[in-house]
């Protein structure tokens, strides 16, 4: 009787580790996932000079039209963030207040003038839920971009 119970345990502690290491990978694949997203918007913003936002009023109901030969950043985006399966709808939009000026879907860009230039903080976001304790939580994961030169009369700032 008592090897058995000695057996219990030990199961006990292989399925504690399994499932802490299962726990660990998926983290560490979501947190991965939302870093390539931010550096590939940033690359983004880069590549078009600045963040020219969507000619639709919903991004997010633009499936339908074809967004291929976009020139706009946003479009662009929304197209990279479909094709890797990035959840668009895994933060709010008062997750973006202080993170950013425009919110399209978790993901904030946020533009910020200097005297000769412009850059942009973008702020991607990993969504943790945690259903056997009932609880969710939001990290944010930011980034720079390059300052983008302009003339006055190319970008208003303000």
């Amino acid at each position: 009787m008592r090897e058995s119970i000695g057996g219990t345990w030990l199961l006990g502690f292989v399925v504690l580790f399994i499932v802490l290491f299962s726990g660990y990978l998926a983290v560490s694949i979501n947190y991965t996932k939302a870093f390539k997203v931010k550096n590939q918007i940033i690359n983004l913003i880069e590549q078009n000079e600045g963040f020219r936002t969507s000619a639709f009023s919903n991004i997010a109901n633009a499936s339908e039209i074809d967004l291929s030969n976009s020139d706009r950043t946003e479009d662009q985006i929304y197209l990279y963030l479909k094709g890797i399966g990035y959840a668009t709808t895994n933060v709010s939009d008062s997750s973006c207040k202080g993170h950013g000026d425009f919110y399209t879907g978790g993901y904030c860009v946020k533009r910020i003038c200097t005297a000769n230039g412009v850059y942009y903080k973008v702020t991607s976001f990993i969504k943790f839920e945690l259903p056997l304790i009932w609880t969710s939580f939001t990290l944010p994961i930011n980034g720079e971009t390059k300052t983008i030169f302009y003339d006055n009369s190319d970008v208003r700032c303000g």
